[in-house]
């Protein structure tokens, strides 16, 4: 899967831009909001919901201030997800059987429910605090367990993939030390939390890499593209280009009845209370506008879902 591959061919931009509505301008100024969503005074969190695509499951978190370009993560499904390896059998947490859908748990998280030859395993994205009494963080946990009658191992990888203001390629912070250069940690060298600055050397958002429960056994700053491909056979050895990152627990032994809980939790830092204000529209809209007819608009939809390199 390569982010920077789906692009529109230069001959969409010879289509007329006649045939725009009020309604279509309206449509690129805010986004459509699909999936189980819920949202709070600083987060907004959408799910991907629907079990016929290969991106059930995985997430898309932004900032609650009503401009689409407050992301803090990716801008589509399919890019902060979770990794299964069951008893040497790697999935995705999509390609489970589906126990309980993706639906909201209250107003603050939503929770999906799959199946894995019996090793069943709970996903809840929910707001949570951090480093303030603010519920300015997502807690992403994974409860994980064994309904055979057998052990199984187990290991989860929830791979997040900040994406502050469309922005993917800010160095991942640990420390004092930015990482544009792939680093795997394990054991005492795994870092308490993890950071992206901005210009002026002002945290835009962090992670917390335990969020409670089982520690974590490894951390990498990765590229995104890398992670994805590579599954639980990544090797930390090649530039940041789209960042990312990755939290582990590894080989985890259950014996029949047993459970497991992983979290770790990523969102603002000390964010204040943000005020909702009118989506800009701004050159990005006028110049997609100025290009495209409303034919374009659709196939933009389409091109901007990432496929798997085989399918490109």
């Amino acid at each position: 899967m390569n982010k920077g591959s789906n692009k529109l061919s230069a001959g969409l931009a010879a289509v007329s831009v006649c045939c725009f509505s009020a309604a279509v301008f309206s449509a690129l100024r805010t986004p459509a909001v699909f999936g189980a969503n819920v949202k709070n005074d600083y987060l907004s969190l959408q799910v991907q919901d629907d079990t016929e695509e290969s991106g059930y499951g995985s997430y898309m978190l932004k900032k609650n201030s009503g401009d689409p370009e407050d992301t803090l993560t990716y801008s589509q499904f399919y890019s902060s997800f979770a990794e299964i390896d069951i008893n040497g059998s790697v999935k995705l947490f999509s390609e489970g059987s589906v126990v309980e859908k993706a639906h909201k748990d209250g107003n603050e998280s939503v929770v999906a429910v799959q199946d894995f030859d019996g090793t069943q395993i709970t996903q809840k994205l929910s707001f949570s605090t951090g480093n303030s009494n603010k519920k300015d963080m997502l807690k992403i946990e994974y409860i994980v367990e064994n309904k055979t009658d057998e052990n199984v191992n187990v290991s989860i990888r929830s791979i997040i993939d900040p994406t502050i203001a469309g922005t993917e390629n800010d160095p991942i912070v640990i420390g004092t030390q930015e990482y544009t250069t792939e680093t795997s940690f394990t054991g005492n060298d795994i870092p308490k939390e993890w950071f992206i600055y901005d210009e002026n050397g002002g945290i835009k958002a962090y992670g917390i890499t335990s969020g409670g429960g089982q520690s974590p056994d490894s951390f990498d700053a990765a590229d995104w593209e890398n992670l994805y491909n590579m599954r639980f056979d990544f090797t930390a050895e090649k530039n940041i280009n789209d960042n990312a990152v990755a939290v582990s627990w590894n080989n985890k032994m259950l014996k029949s009845g047993e459970n497991v809980v992983c979290s770790t939790k990523y969102g603002l830092y000390d964010g204040e209370k943000i005020t909702a204000g009118p989506p800009k529209t701004g050159v990005k809209s006028c110049n997609i506008l100025a290009a495209f007819g409303v034919c374009s608009l659709a196939s933009a939809i389409v091109f901007r879902k990432r496929r798997t390199d085989e399918n490109e």
